[in-house]
């Protein structure tokens, strides 16, 4: 037995699919989602949402959102996604160094948390090149 998945933002549905697994960025960590799971509202973070088909992983950059799991169907609310075209591992590699080291040295609040949104999404674009090749 399958589960439905379905990702939009405010302007278009990203993806609606079936789906085998599916594992969500959550506040406290990944959140892995199997058929069968308790119903549940979660707050996500920037991050990956991996959706697992016929043992083939399909990666989506969430920028933040809520999802609803009820009865095998998943809702991914979110902002905005990052599309992921073509991802070099070097290219990838040099934006999470960039990302890492404005962290490190953001001073003011607001540019700590810009700084750690922006580490959030290289590390998930990281993660993602795993998947794409």
């Amino acid at each position: 037995m399958s589960m439905n998945i379905r990702v939009l933002t405010p302007d278009r549905v990203i993806c609606s699919t079936t789906a085998d697994e599916v594992i969500l960025p959550g506040l406290t960590g990944q959140i892995g989602i199997l058929d069968g799971h308790a119903s549940l509202i979660t707050a996500l973070d920037t991050g990956l949402l991996r959706i697992k088909l016929d043992d083939k992983w399909t990666p989506i950059i969430l920028c933040g959102g809520l999802a609803e799991i009820d009865q095998n169907r998943i809702t991914v609310l979110v902002n905005d996604v990052e599309e992921l075209i073509s991802l070099e591992l070097s290219e990838v590699t040099r934006e999470l160094e960039q990302a890492t080291l404005a962290a490190e040295e953001a001073e003011t609040s607001k540019a700590k948390l810009d700084a750690s949104t922006e580490l959030k999404k290289a590390t998930a674009r990281l993660e993602a090149v795993n998947y794409l090749s």
